[in-house]
């Protein structure tokens, strides 16, 4: 976190816009001044984001992510921020803040979302979701679980740069909105005047797509006025260094389901003779990339704007440490042909984040499944229209077959029929249905 204090004070102090008088103190020292203040105030900082983190903030369990969006008022209001609940129906709202600087001549706003990606508690074997639990390193590292230190008139509490905080959303996306209002309390500690005028818009639906920010914010466009955004919610660099990055690929989904009989049948009496839906969809997901992971749908890449000059030259000056994560991550070899992972982050690509088809493990039976799941998640570049990825996507269901192994038979009863129309994208002549999600 205190990375993202750094970055967030280099917005606030560098460049021509700034209306520092003569006597403002330098960009440098206004980092250390705030390193200070930070060294000072470790406890109750990280006391509010453990308050935070411990507010569920899945985006569709609306009580409590409009409770989300209550307690970032109030921390907002504490600091003076002018606020805003921007509405939107069933789900948290935007959550709008201004804080006006005399004098200042620019305006600079911060993005975050406050809503964090859904749960599996059964992943979380020590500890849950949204109780916040100290470790004295990262669990890939080892870390073990240590108590939060205790903080006292007498002894301050002191955290080690090493250790880490694990709860949903501790890093994606609370801990920047954190880090950010620490900063703006630093600097009055400090009587540091703001050298922008500082706008905030905390979302409470990315992760589950942001269907609703775009028009929320037409709604209400004439508060939106600025000359920089910042998002504070982004990467960090794989070698641990602070990050300032100029774009994202944007996002879609895809969901896949194949069709095959109309129950799970037992594949001692009808295996080799029903056709098996998640073997069919395997073999569509495996048509979709080379070996190298290039998409082979056509048309995929045809959108796409190259990079300029100054692009290149500032991935070419990226810490280079492909060799580090292969080793940290297990992979023996990665994909891309031989590129960087800085290079193939710039382009297209297309990713299975999940498959379904009845039971594995302890579960597993003997069966030819009913049906088949993919889930795929398409990320975009510059040049490169939503619209026109599930088109291409959609191209593969029209792919030549040497038979129709597969194919759902003639809708004979309700079920049948319920099937077929699950997806206003099934097609007539193939098993597979496509929605897109995203």
């Amino acid at each position: 976190m205190k990375n993202i204090a750094v970055i967030l004070l280099i917005a606030f102090f560098s460049g021509p816009a700034l209306a520092q008088k003569a006597t403002s103190p330098s960009p440098a020292q206004v980092v250390q001044e705030v390193r200070d203040y930070r060294m000072d105030n470790e406890d109750r900082i990280i006391r509010e984001l453990s308050e935070f983190l411990a507010i569920p903030n899945i985006a569709s369990d609306t009580p409590n992510i409009q409770k989300n969006a209550a307690h970032l008022v109030e921390m907002l209001e504490a600091r003076g921020i002018e606020t805003h609940l921007l509405p939107i129906s069933g789900r948290g709202p935007v959550v709008f803040g201004k804080l006006i600087t005399p004098e200042a001549k620019r305006t600079v706003i911060f993005y975050a979302h406050y809503d964090g990606q859904p749960v599996d508690p059964a992943a979380w074997t020590d500890g849950k979701p949204f109780e916040p639990v100290l470790r004295d390193a990262a669990i890939e590292a080892g870390g073990k679980r240590i108590p939060f230190p205790e903080n006292s008139a007498q002894h301050r509490a002191i955290y080690n740069d090493n250790w880490r905080i694990y709860a949903r959303s501790s890093s994606d996306d609370k801990s920047p909105i954190v880090a950010l209002l620490a900063a703006l309390d630093a600097l009055r500690a400090k009587k540091i005047p703001l050298g922008v005028n500082l706008k905030v818009i905390f979302e409470g639906e990315e992760e589950a797509g942001s269907t609703n920010l775009q028009r929320t914010l037409e709604l209400h466009k004439n508060l939106l006025g600025a000359d920089l955004l910042i998002t504070a919610d982004g990467p960090v660099h794989q070698s641990g260094q602070p990050l300032v990055f100029f774009g994202n690929r944007g996002d879609i989904g895809l969901d896949v389901t194949v069709y095959g009989p109309v129950r799970a049948l037992h594949s001692g009496h009808y295996g080799n003779w029903a056709p098996n839906p998640a073997m069919e969809l395997s073999r569509l997901l495996a048509s979709m990339k080379d070996a190298d992971g290039r998409v082979l749908i056509d048309g995929y890449y045809d959108d796409v704007t190259p990079l300029g000059d100054a692009e290149k030259k500032a991935l070419a000056e990226l810490p280079y440490n492909d060799g580090d994560l292969e080793r940290e991550l297990g992979i023996a070899k990665p994909e891309g042909g031989g590129k960087k992972l800085v290079e193939l982050i710039m382009q297209p690509s297309l990713n299975i984040r999940g498959l379904r088809s009845a039971y594995v493990g302890e579960q597993a039976q003997n069966v030819v499944p009913e049906k088949a799941e993919a889930s795929l998640d398409a990320r975009l570049v510059r040049g490169e229209d939503p619209q026109n990825i599930h088109p291409q996507t959609g191209l593969l269901r029209d792919r030549p077959r040497t038979d129709h192994r597969g194919a759902p038979h003639a809708c004979s009863d309700r079920k049948d029929r319920e099937r077929r129309r699950l997806s206003g994208l099934a097609h007539a002549d193939g098993p597979a249905s496509f929605k897109e999600s995203g």
